[in-house]
């Protein structure tokens, strides 16, 4: 039996659920949505093969996005993570870099197109962002893809 390769949204708005949640699913993951803040530091005591974590203005987590990864390095420092949203790519690296400064001195941020991670690179500190339009189906879905399963494993 297969080991199920469960994804949390640690973060979710309505993106990441109507789009993130299909393309998770089709890359062979399990999503898990949390509902709160409370409902997150519950979850966070589970078996994640990664995270992701909404830039957008809102959430069903009360809470910024460097709040949400704050939490969930205290929990899970080792798990990598995504950042995910629907702005351009150079504001998605930007607000990435914002949410990470406090606890990653050096972080590396990259899109689908620009990830690459050798053989035993520290996942703690590369981050993938993804946009709605890296979801669509074509060159750049298959990049998201291989992204997503180089990063996540």
């Amino acid at each position: 039996m297969a080991v199920e390769k469960r994804v949390l949204l640690a973060r979710p708005h309505a993106f990441i659920v109507n789009q993130m949640r299909p393309f998770l699913l089709e890359a062979g993951y399990t999503p898990v949505g949390a509902q709160s803040l409370d409902h997150l530091a519950q979850e966070l005591s589970g078996s994640f093969h990664g995270a992701i974590i909404s830039t957008a203005v809102s959430s069903t987590v009360n809470a910024d996005a460097a709040t949400v990864f704050r939490l969930v390095r205290e929990k899970l420092p080792r798990l990598p993570i995504i950042f995910a949203g629907m702005a351009d790519a150079a504001t998605m690296k930007l607000s990435a870099e914002r949410a990470v400064k406090a606890l990653v001195s050096t972080p590396t941020v990259a899109s689908p197109q620009d990830m690459r991670m050798a053989s035993g690179a520290d996942r703690s500190s590369t981050f993938l962002v993804l946009r709605k339009e890296d979801l669509m189906p074509g060159g750049s879905q298959e990049a998201a893809l291989r992204a997503l399963r180089t990063l996540f494993g």
